[in-house]
Parts: C-alpha cells; sequence; structure tokens
C-alpha cells in the first residue's frame, strides 16, 4: 500500500464544488468525503443490524474507505465525464487502485460500482448523503450554485431506494436515509 500517494487526496478538492463556485480552500477534500462517506455507512449499518438485517460491517467499512481511492492517481472527474465512458473510468479506476498497492480490493472497488451487494448499497447511499450534507453546508455558506449538485444526489437516493424489491429493506433504509437528512 503506497500510503504516500494516497494521502495526497487530502489537498485535493471535489470538483462538483470548484465548478460551481466554491473556492478550493473552501471545498471539500476527497479525503473529507471519504471519511464522512465511511462514517455514514457504519451508522446505517448499525440502523440496519439492529432492525435485524445481516450486514458485513468490516466490508461496509473497508469498501467506504476504498470507493475513491482511485482518485488519489486520477483526480477527481466529474461525474458527466465519468458517464459518457464508465467502462474505460472502470478500467482506469482499478488500475489506479493497482498502482497505489491495493489491488487486493479491486474485488469491493467493483462490487461498490455493480452495486449488487447490500454493503455496496450502504457505501453509494452514504456517498449520496454525504455530498447531501456537505452540499446543505456550502449552500448554507451562501455558495447557492450547488443545490443543483444536493438536487442529484437526492433524486439518486430516490432510485436506489425505488430499486430495491425487499420492501423491508427498502423501509428500512428510507427511515435511516430520513434520519440522517434531519440530524
Amino acid at each position: 500500500m503506497k500510503i504516500s500517494s494516497i494521502i495526497n487526496i487530502r489537498h485535493v478538492p471535489r470538483t462538483g464544488w470548484v465548478l460551481r463556485g466554491v473556492p478550493p480552500v473552501v471545498a471539500e477534500t476527497i479525503s473529507d468525503h471519504i471519511f464522512l462517506v465511511t462514517l455514514l455507512s457504519l451508522k446505517i449499518s448499525e440502523d440496519l443490524r439492529g432492525r435485524g438485517f445481516e450486514v458485513d460491517v468490516a466490508k461496509t467499512l473497508t469498501m467506504s474507505l476504498v470507493h475513491d481511492l482511485p482518485e488519489a492517481v486520477t483526480g477527481d472527474i466529474v461525474r458527466y465525464v465519468k458517464e459518457e465512458e464508465p467502462s474505460y473510468f472502470k478500467i482506469i479506476e482499478e488500475k489506479s487502485l493497482e498502482s497505489l498497492g491495493m489491488g487486493k480490493y479491486v474485488p469491493l472497488y467493483k462490487d461498490f460500482e455493480e452495486r449488487k451487494s447490500l454493503e455496496s448499497i450502504i457505501v453509494k447511499l452514504s456517498d449520496y448523503l454525504a455530498t447531501i450534507i456537505e452540499g446543505k453546508r456550502l449552500v448554507a455558506l451562501g455558495y447557492r450554485d450547488v443545490e443543483e449538485i444536493v438536487e442529484n444526489m437526492e433524486n439518486l437516493i430516490e432510485n436506489i431506494l425505488k430499486s430495491l424489491t425487499n420492501i423491508q429493506l427498502r423501509d428500512a433504509l428510507e427511515k435511516t436515509v430520513i434520519d440522517v437528512l434531519e440530524d
């Protein structure tokens, strides 16, 4: 694991905020985002376990930590660009993990991207929730142009929840999402 390369994400602001007028010194960094995603993943995992769902918390937390680490190599590429050639960017991000000495985590990264396991759903929801929380903080500071990002994340969360066929899981996740957003 190439820690000295990975920790550079402490100084890389998230591009979406900067493109909407947030100065880099105010914008959340990639590591700030990863920390909040991991914290939210822990909360959601524990909430679900408290409601009787089986969640591999270690897998969830590891996936949370790994989900944006490729950006230590690629930088923070905006969603619009990634969506133009998703398969290309998945390959680049997997190779980035390998170049960081984290090749053994590529399967977790793939799981996160494919969103087939409960743990990957938790991390994806946490990813979107973290972005909403940060977006609302920035709006409160006067950066109103980030409201579009917040709305997009709210829609993506709604789409994930609607796609779940397990009604009990959907209800539990909806309650947890509401709790997080009302906190």
